[in-house]
């Protein structure tokens, strides 16, 4: 029992340090989002990534404002659902391993597999989607030419323009 676990924290050693850091990431995301700051991708790049919306949408689905958050991101309740799963198997993992046994996901390897290419290949055509449709007159999908690049792009612009 104790090769098995040790096994496991070898096997997820890796993978350990992604879920924190994405935990965070949203925390993060979602405060400088109700702290009226905007998204990181965008103020460096200024195009808007796959996700653009989903501080805003999260923030106006907890107002109770369920047409305006899914204009801002259609995905948004997934997104949710996906985190209350993720964080809730985090959990019942930590605790297992806390208590000494063993934790095994119910999902194979080919479902769960199949479930994150589902997943990204819906981001990913919802992303397409909104930028054919959205872009660049409507929020959240503008760009941002006070970003890092937008400023460089104008700078180069105003210069060659002379």
């Amino acid at each position: 029992m104790q090769n098995k676990l040790q096994d496991s924290k070898k096997k997820s050693g890796i993978r350990s340090w992604v879920f924190p850091l994405v935990l965070g990431l949203f925390f993060l995301s979602f405060a400088l989002e109700y702290l009226g700051s905007g998204c990181a991708i965008s103020s460096v790049i200024g195009f808007p990534c796959p996700g653009c919306g989903s501080s805003r949408a999260t923030v106006l689905l907890f107002q109770g404002r369920l047409a305006e958050a899914l204009h801002m991101h259609p995905l948004i309740i997934l997104s949710l659902l996906m985190l209350v799963v993720i964080v809730g198997s985090e959990i019942i993992k930590y605790v297992r391993r806390r208590q000494g046994r063993d934790w095994e996901n119910p999902l194979p390897r080919r479902v769960q597999n199949i479930l994150a290419v589902s997943i990204i290949t819906l981001y990913l055509g919802v992303y397409v989607y909104r930028m054919i449709k959205y872009y660049p007159h409507t929020e959240p999908m503008v760009y941002n030419w006070n970003s890092v690049w937008g400023q460089i792009a104008r700078f180069f612009m105003r210069l060659f323009a002379r």
